[in-house]
């Protein structure tokens, strides 16, 4: 790689950009021609880049084609053989199927991020979960629809269209990881992969009726993901069936104290306590009380599992959704424009491929980033200058205030409970880009899920029973590490208390574990 000299309207643009001195800005030329050498012995060492366009593997585009009803499939690979190549052949997700969120790279298969910028991008290699579940026995299906650039919590901003609830096609399916929760809850897939950065797992599985697990953070190696903020961001994962999670789990990360997942979901619940969060409920403007109602109930029918329930509180958690969104806008600034989806200042893995296609995407296609990505880049820029990041200091002092809060009750109980979205899956709206300009309809689900990105303890969106015909989710929180006792829980009471049916239309399609 050659850097081209820079311009005096180069430096000049600097100086302007930063209030800098003109004159010095133009002094400094040698020293920043020094610099730019460095760039150069540095690409020269590390060799040409890996292509951003790999060797195609053979798939076919799926969105909306005649098995897609809801506009959840992306790609659809044409030869789905398990790998099964792990140190002992097939592992825990021998012969189960897995569909992969379009933000997590799946080697030759084309990963738009839900967006046009990224369009014909090719990653090269399998992200690290796909890896892994892969040489776990699992089939790859293929890829599934999320929202442009992950910047919605709900199924409306993707480039390729909006995801249909399949329970309602006229409301949303939850964001962003929106087509995986589809297809796992039409039974094309036993488990969708997605990515979860403020609830992006968690509110899908809610509001289409199926499980969905935000990891403990770092559990899940997030490698070869889309970034928006590397401290909030988790892959996670969907089902039907509780006993996958740990099966996924076993396959997909390295458990906290050495002992499998599946081990410690085979223990029992009798004698664990369930705290219901008093602040998890009542969202003015956004509670629907009938879901705040069901979910009361149905965290009060822990105690047929044998659980003791009782109330908690976690004072801080009012604020969780101001606290994450200074750290999310600033954090994004950085990660996904400023490095170009890379981040700054962690040992990595980095990947040249992702930086030079948004770069160069991002440069010569600015008309190409969907207005959530303008709100995002406007938002952070302008509050950045304008607080120098003061309130984003403050908001990352607080949040450790938040985490020590949720481990006081954890301490306390064994398990949280409260509602995973606050409100029914919404209407869709007539016109995309005005709700996002307009209204919160992508953010308006994140006041209890974000929580939870914020102090990375594990959560599980577990179905609870249904309000008008739709499905309400019940979130499960845990201590650290402990995710294989929110799937026991979840099973448990799948069994004797709410197990959710298939959407009307899917019933008898659905494929049983």
């Amino acid at each position: 790689m050659s850097i081209a000299d820079f311009t005096d309207d180069d430096l000049a643009a600097v100086a302007d950009r930063w209030g800098l001195d003109p004159v010095l800005v133009g002094r400094l030329r040698p020293a920043v021609d020094r610099m730019r050498e460095t760039y150069e012995r540095v690409y020269a060492l590390a060799g040409e880049d890996p292509s951003p366009h790999a060797p195609p593997v053979a798939s076919t585009f799926a969105n909306r084609g005649p098995e897609d009803p809801h506009g959840a499939w992306l790609y659809r690979l044409d030869d789905p053989a398990p790998d099964g190549s792990g140190p002992h052949g097939p592992g825990s997700l021998a012969g189960r199927t897995v569909t992969v969120k379009e933000s997590v790279a799946v080697r030759g298969v084309p990963m738009p991020l839900g967006s046009r910028l990224m369009a014909g991008f090719v990653p090269a290699s399998d992200a690290a979960v796909v890896g892994r579940v892969r040489a776990a026995g699992a089939v790859v299906l293929g890829t599934s629809v999320c929202e442009d650039l992950c910047y919605s919590g709900s199924s409306f901003t993707s480039v390729h269209g909006p995801v249909t609830n399949p329970w309602d096609p006229a409301r949303a399916a939850g964001g962003s990881s929106s087509g995986a929760a589809v297809l796992v809850a039409t039974g094309a897939a036993d488990l969708g992969i997605g990515t979860d950065h403020g609830g992006s797992v968690r509110n899908p599985a809610a509001w289409c009726g199926v499980l969905g697990l935000k990891p403990t953070y770092g559990a899940v190696d997030y490698d070869g993901a889309m970034p928006t903020e590397r401290t909030l961001d988790h892959i996670g994962v969907l089902t039907r069936d509780a006993s996958s999670l740990p099966a996924f789990l076993d396959a997909a990360a390295d458990p906290p104290d050495g002992e499998p997942y599946a081990t410690a979901f085979a223990r029992g619940v009798t004698g664990l306590r369930a705290g219901i969060v008093a602040e998890g409920f009542g969202w003015p403007g956004r509670s629907d009380p009938r879901v705040d109602d069901l979910v009361r109930e149905s965290a009060h029918a822990l105690q047929r599992l044998g659980m003791a329930v009782r109330d908690a509180t976690v004072p801080l958690h009012r604020h969780g959704r101001d606290l994450h969104l200074p750290i999310s806008l600033e954090g994004g600034l950085t990660t996904v424009f400023g490095s170009r989806l890379q981040g700054d200042n962690h040992t990595g893995p980095y990947h040249p491929g992702f930086a030079t296609a948004f770069g160069e995407a991002l440069a010569r296609r600015p008309e190409d980033l969907a207005v959530g990505g303008v709100l995002a880049l406007t938002g952070a820029s302008v509050l950045r200058d304008a607080t120098h990041s003061r309130v984003t200091a403050h908001a990352q002092r607080l949040r450790r205030v938040l985490r020590r809060q949720v481990d006081e009750a954890l301490r306390e109980n064994d398990v949280l409970v409260m509602p995973t979205v606050p409100m029914l899956p919404h209407l869709l709206p007539a016109d995309p880009r005005e709700a996002v300009i307009t209204t919160d309809l992508p953010f308006e689900m994140h006041d209890n899920n974000c929580v939870y990105n914020l102090t990375g303890h594990p959560a599980l969106s577990v179905p609870c029973g249904l309000v008008d015909g739709l499905p309400v989710g019940m979130l499960l929180i845990g201590r650290h590490g402990e995710d294989a006792r929110l799937a026991r829980i979840a099973a448990e009471f799948g069994d004797r208390v709410f197990r959710c049916p298939g959407p009307p239309d899917h019933r008898t399609t659905r494929s049983a574990r």
